[in-house]
C-alpha cells in the first residue's frame, strides 16, 4: 500500500535518533570515569530494563518526570550491586547523552529528502530540555516544521488528545497525516486509534499484527506516492 499524506509525523528516540547506541556510549564512559567494576553486556541490559520500565510508567501517567529522573540510577546501582553516587551519575548522564549524535541508519538522508516534499513534525514523549538539544545536535532542526512534545501538549502518546493537538498544529485531518515510529503502542496504535495511518519502524523484525511496517527508513521512499 502506498500513502499520500499532506504531512509526516515522526517519533524521535529509537526512530531517528539512536537512543541505545548513544546511551551505551555515555554509560560506558561513566563506568570508566567512576571505576565501576561492571560487565558491559549486563551493565547495558540492566539499564535498558530499568529505563524502559520507568518510561512505560511515565507514559501511563504513573510517575512524573522528576520521579523518573530521581529513581532511574538509584535502581540501576541497586540492581548492579555496586556503590555509586546515583544523583551525580544521573546528572552527568542527562548532560552528556543528549549531545550524542548517532542516528538510526539512513535517518539523516531520508529526513533531508522528505523535508523537500512534505512538512515534517516530531511527536515525542521526551522532555523539552532534552529533545531540543538532541535534535539541534544532530543537525536536523531545520528539517522539521515543529517539535511537539508531551510537555507542550499536556498529555502523552498514545493519548488521542496528543494526536489531535498535532493535527491541529499541522492544519490537517487524520487521514491526511502519516505517523512513523518504533513504539507499538505509543506511536502506531496511538496514531491508528486517532484515525491516523501509521507505519511501524521495526528494524529488529519484532513479530506484530500491525498493518504496515518497515525495517529500514529508506523503505519510506517507495511507500509515499507524492514523494
Amino acid at each position: 500500500m502506498n500513502f499520500s499524506p499532506k504531512a509526516l509525523f515522526f517519533d524521535w528516540d529509537h526512530t531517528l535518533w539512536d537512543h541505545d547506541l548513544n546511551a551505551k556510549e555515555v554509560l560506558l564512559d561513566l563506568a570508566a570515569e567512576y571505576s565501576l567494576a561492571i560487565e558491559p553486556l549486563s551493565y547495558w541490559a540492566t539499564f535498558e530494563k530499568i529505563n524502559t520500565s520507568l518510561w512505560d510508567q511515565y507514559a501511563a501517567g504513573e510517575i512524573s518526570q522528576a520521579e523518573l529522573r530521581e529513581t532511574r540510577f538509584v535502581r540501576f546501582f541497586q540492581e548492579l550491586g555496586v556503590e555509586g553516587p546515583s544523583s551525580e551519575f544521573g546528572d552527568k548522564y542527562l548532560e552528556r547523552a543528549p549531545r550524542k549524535t548517532n542516528l538510526m541508519p539512513g535517518a539523516f538522508e531520508i529526513i533531508q529528502d522528505l523535508a523537500a516534499h512534505f512538512p515534517l513534525y516530531i511527536l515525542t514523549n521526551g522532555f523539552d530540555d532534552i529533545q531540543y538539544v538532541k535534535i539541534e545536535g544532530a543537525g536536523m532542526r531545520s528539517f522539521f516544521k515543529e517539535i511537539i512534545t508531551s510537555q507542550q501538549v499536556g498529555t502523552k502518546k498514545p493519548n488521542p488528545l496528543f494526536y489531535e493537538y498535532a493535527l491541529e498544529r499541522a492544519g490537517i485531518q487524520p487521514g491526511e497525516a502519516l505517523m512513523i515510529g518504533d513504539h507499538i503502542e505509543a506511536d502506531v496504535r496511538g496514531a491508528l486509534n486517532a484515525g491516523i495511518p501509521a507505519i511501524h519502524y521495526n528494524p529488529f523484525s519484532v513479530a506484530t499484527d500491525l498493518p504496515h511496517e518497515i525495517q529500514h527508513l529508506d523503505e519510506l521512499r517507495s511507500l509515499l506516492e507524492n514523494r
